[in-house]
């Protein structure tokens, strides 16, 4: 599925927590500060759908520019345990990224992060994500970018994490409830 036909599908299914959309000015406000662009699909979804939102009532994408009353923008993100922009972060399934090349729009119950990773020149402008274990400093379940990411969690109507890995990786590994 493309963009367009998950924010169709996000507005005739599921319940969800949503705002205003974002403006341009919102989108250039949140790129300035953080140094980089922003997905083309992540700034359709907060331009076209909602400025931040919860998701099935379970997953939160965080917004742009000044934020709204109940989801920050990505720029102020108060990050559980920051660590070096030079940190080296593996991937579970192998590769490595830096710290600073994390930039989180998605923060659960447990203080961890799906994140946009910049690293590159992303194709089509859009950057591979990830979900950061911030206590054990590991990336699980990288996808291709926000699309896919959202893909998952329209299709299943669960926490993307849950959908991706089996209990013995959230359970034994990530330590989630």
């Amino acid at each position: 599925m493309n963009i367009d036909e998950l924010i169709a599908r996000l507005r005739d299914e599921g319940r969800h927590e949503t705002y205003a959309p974002a403006t341009q000015a919102d989108v250039e406000k949140t790129e300035t500060a953080l140094g980089n662009e922003l997905p083309d699909s992540y700034k359709r979804f907060v331009s076209e759908f909602s400025n931040g939102a919860y998701l099935f009532e379970i997953q939160e994408v965080s917004a742009v520019g000044d934020g709204n009353p109940q989801i920050v923008a990505i720029q102020n993100i108060d990050r559980i345990g920051e660590g070096d922009p030079d940190e080296v972060i593996p991937f579970r399934e192998g590769g490595e990224t830096r710290y600073g090349n994390l930039v989180p729009f998605g923060l659960d119950a447990n203080g961890n992060e799906w994140c946009f990773v910049v690293d590159g020149e992303p194709p089509g402008h859009e950057n591979a994500v990830a979900y950061l274990d911030m206590s054990g400093r590991k990336l699980y379940g990288k996808q291709s970018g926000f699309t896919e990411w959202l893909s998952i969690l329209v299709k299943e109507q669960d926490e993307v994490i849950r959908s991706l890995y089996g209990d013995d990786v959230i359970y034994d590994e990530l330590g989630l409830g």
